[in-house]
């Protein structure tokens, strides 16, 4: 059973990137659920959490796919023969950044080096770097719930992800 992310509330939670993206960018079947999790996040119900690697992943993944929609071709491709259309989206992405670093109880965790160690043991679940390290974060700050649309979350049976 998925635990409905609209409807979380009264705990902490770990907020992946995924939940960002679908935050900016309107997906039929995830926005609304974004939209009302950000609404109940600022008017305190609960206290968000995420770290400078989450955002820049929605950084990447919002540049990425504005290159895509723009240059209809593999954004890579699009980058590789035209690198200064990078710079173009600068506007954008500051605007999407303000817009985070302005959301209400979201804290902003730190991320050690040494948790690099923990994110190797994290893979041990199945998931690949960049979520092991989401763990590692989540176990460090003992915050046991995770906004997510992403299934792999469900592999590790100590925490409760919300998606839809």
């Amino acid at each position: 059973m998925i635990n409905n992310l609209a409807e979380f509330k009264n705990d902490d939670i770990f907020i992946d990137a995924n939940v960002f993206i679908y935050f900016f960018r309107l997906h039929s079947g995830y926005s609304n659920a974004c939209q009302q999790f950000f609404s109940n996040l600022v008017d305190g119900k609960f206290k968000g959490f995420t770290t400078t690697f989450v955002i820049e992943e929605v950084a990447y993944i919002l540049l990425i796919r504005a290159i895509a929609d723009d240059f209809n071709n593999h954004p890579i491709e699009v980058i590789r023969e035209n690198p200064e259309v990078v710079g173009k989206y600068t506007d954008i992405l500051h605007k999407a950044i303000n817009i985070i670093f302005s959301i209400d109880n979201l804290t902003f965790l730190d991320t050690p080096a040494e948790l690099l160690y923990s994110m190797i043991d994290g893979m041990q679940h199945g998931l690949l770097t960049r979520d092991a390290l989401y763990l590692a974060v989540m176990d460090q700050n003992h915050i046991q719930n995770i906004a997510s649309f992403d299934t792999d979350f469900d592999r590790v049976g100590y925490i409760m992800r919300w998606g839809i």
